[in-house]
């Protein structure tokens, strides 16, 4: 019977230990609820607060842009100007729940931030109409002052009743965490109570068992009598004993010995345990575990350095909250409810609010623990500081827009560089055809010799300055596509006669095979026209005296090719990969002492993909190269094609 009250009394204190912790489980979960209205009114004296901050910025970049004329200050008002417009919205649903606030918000402090935000566009409006002057004027016989003192009042109206809402929240808090506390200390002590019961029942229970001993002591005693009548057959069994002692003591040396190995295993464990643990606290990076509540209940050395932080401080009492700025705990609500379910985070990046005030930004990396019924357990997670990571990507960021800046000078420079050479080149050019073309002038061979010099370097500087422009169109995007339907045989047949002087200097001879004479594609007919040139320009320079350079035409499947080959020196294997970009001077030189920018190739390329066709190059070393463009057609048609044509 004793026995069943002392089970009875145990149950009772558990059954109690559960109510207890059930209501505590509810009254955290009602105080936590109660901490986010506060948090909640926080946000919102915040919000209105930036909205001031706000208008008086755009006031200023008002101001900046009427004194000034830098863009930079309209630029700043637009992009507060959308911030101002997203705040009053988050403002709103802040206090959607307030009729009262949300009254005053829409009626009075929104309509004159809206007559604030008019007035400053009106200001720049007549910058932009009247001129410096009268935007000042304008400015100061406004009624801007008035309205940002009318807003200043409104927002000390909704300040204030959202710090009376924040005072009565803040009481309930406090009301909540006094009653959850004599809830608390109630059921402790009827826990007390009723283990100071069974401590009694089983204090009683004791001295009955007491007593059950001293009767057995009564009853051994005549035992004992008995044993010592059965002493001499045991005696017998004596030396067999003897024997079963030696067995065992050889039996006790081995366990011996077997304790002692676990003894050193043990302090060799010990050791790695404790290298773990040192290695653990004194990591470059920092760790720490939650558990399912976000509650840290590990947290290594470095990481504790980091934030400033005690472990007494930290374990057990306080949530990852704590450590996070306020605008990303929503973040940390959603991903952790979300990390709970799928057991990793992966390079999650976060800020981290140290003791003092001041944060840095961290790198996350998590992954879960559950028990045998899939149950979260507790987190481990990774933390790495990347202030120095944030802080070269700053100054990358800025590299890149210096880069982006002087790419956009030099492409300024280039543009206006090669304008300003073309037109005299042009004009000496048209001056030396003209001394060329007149009749009878007495020129030496001397002199004849000099014009056709400089006549070449002329066309020279010209090619190099169409280059330039062309390379400069195309780093810019400006290579606009003009699309026109023209026969392709016609084309190269023009570009052939364009170059027949020059071939001719070399006696090389220029051959054109057309086996599709009669095909018209639809392409931007000036593109085409720079790769052609180009594409010949290079065969004849890299020829020598005295070769072919052969043009063909061809047709296969939904493409036209057009092949350019030449008798060179060719393209070793090593310098294919470089052959089609800027700049780059391979091996092979012009074989009559001509020019080379190393620009022709890149260009080809770019306007060949500009033309949504392609372009590659075959070569034999100390034989021949072939380049070979294809292009898309839109229709073709067959007569007689001509399989060799020399022009």
């Amino acid at each position: 019977m004793k026995t069943y009250s002392i089970l009875i009394l145990l149950v009772s204190s558990i059954v109690l230990t559960g109510i207890s912790a059930a209501i505590t489980h509810f009254a955290v979960r009602d105080s936590r609820h109660r901490v986010e209205w506060v948090f909640h009114t926080y946000q919102a004296i915040g919000q209105s607060s930036e909205l001031l901050a706000l208008l008086k910025d755009m006031e200023s970049s008002q101001r900046g842009y009427i004194l000034t004329g830098n863009t930079d200050y309209l630029k700043n008002m637009e992009s507060n100007s959308l911030v101002l417009m997203i705040t009053e919205d988050s403002l709103l649903h802040l206090v959607s729940d307030n009729p009262h606030q949300t009254f005053l918000l829409t009626s009075k402090l929104f309509p004159i931030i809206q007559q604030k935000h008019d007035l400053i566009r009106d200001a720049i409006r007549y910058y932009s109409i009247y001129g410096k002057d009268s935007a000042s004027n304008f400015v100061k016989k406004g009624k801007g002052k008035t309205l940002m003192d009318s807003i200043q009042v409104l927002k000390s109206i909704f300040s204030g009743h959202e710090k009376v809402l924040l005072a009565d929240r803040l009481q309930q808090v406090m009301l909540t965490n006094k009653r959850q506390t004599i809830v608390r200390y109630s059921s402790f002590t009827l826990i007390a109570f009723v283990s100071l019961l069974a401590l009694i029942t089983i204090v009683q229970k004791d001295r009955k068992n007491k007593e059950l001993i001293g009767q057995l002591n009564t009853a051994n005693e005549v035992l004992e009598q008995k044993v010592k009548q059965r002493t001499l057959e045991l005696q017998q069994q004596s030396d067999l004993t003897e024997q079963l002692n030696e067995e065992l003591q050889q039996n006790m040396e081995e366990l011996e010995t077997f304790y002692e190995t676990l003894q050193v295993r043990h302090i060799k464990t010990e050791d790695a345990l404790q290298e773990v643990q040192d290695l653990y606290n004194n990591a470059p990076c920092g760790y720490h575990s939650l558990s399912p509540e976000g509650i840290i209940i590990r947290m290594n050395q470095t990481e504790l350095k980091w934030l400033g932080y005690t472990k007494e401080e930290v374990l057990g009492k306080m949530q990852i909250t704590s450590i996070l700025i306020p605008e990303e705990h929503q973040s940390y609500y959603d991903d952790f409810a979300s990390f709970k379910k799928t057991g990793a985070i992966h390079n999650k990046e976060h800020t981290f609010l140290r003791k003092d005030g001041s944060t840095f930004p961290v790198l996350l990396n998590a992954t879960a623990i559950y028990n045998e019924d899939g149950t979260y357990l507790m987190s481990r997670g990774n933390v790495t500081d990347i202030t120095e990571r944030k802080e070269y990507e700053r100054q990358l960021m800025d590299v890149n827009k210096k880069l982006v800046y002087f790419n956009e000078e030099k492409n300024n420079f280039l543009s206006i560089a090669a304008h300003d050479l073309k037109s005299p080149i042009n004009n000496i050019i048209g001056l030396i055809s003209l001394i060329k073309m007149q009749k009878g002038n007495d020129l030496s061979s001397d002199q004849s010799e000099y014009i056709h010099y400089i006549q070449q370097a002329c066309n020279n500087m010209q090619n190099l300055i169409i280059n330039l422009l062309d390379i400069n169109k195309i780093e810019q995007g400006i290579n606009d596509v003009n699309p026109e339907k023209v026969n392709m045989s016609n084309l190269v047949k023009h570009h052939l006669y364009v170059f027949k002087e020059s071939a001719a200097a070399k006696n090389i001879k220029l051959t054109l095979k057309d086996h599709c004479p009669d095909i018209n594609l639809t392409i931007d007919v000036s593109a085409m026209q720079r790769i052609l040139e180009n594409l010949l320009s290079n065969a004849l320079k890299f020829s020598p005296k005295n070769k072919e350079v052969i043009v063909r035409i061809l047709q296969h499947e939904n493409v036209v090719k057009i092949e350019v080959e030449d008798g060179g020196p060719g393209i070793p294997p090593e310098e294919i990969g470089m052959l089609f970009k800027k700049f780059k001077k391979l091996s092979a030189r012009p074989t009559d002492g001509e020019s080379s920018t190393g620009l022709g190739l890149s260009i080809v390329k770019e306007l060949v993909q500009l033309l949504k066709g392609k372009v590659y190059v075959e070569s034999e070393v100390n034989k021949r190269t072939v380049f070979t463009i294809e292009l898309p057609f839109e229709n073709i048609s067959y007569h007689n094609p001509t399989i060799g044509t020399e022009v």
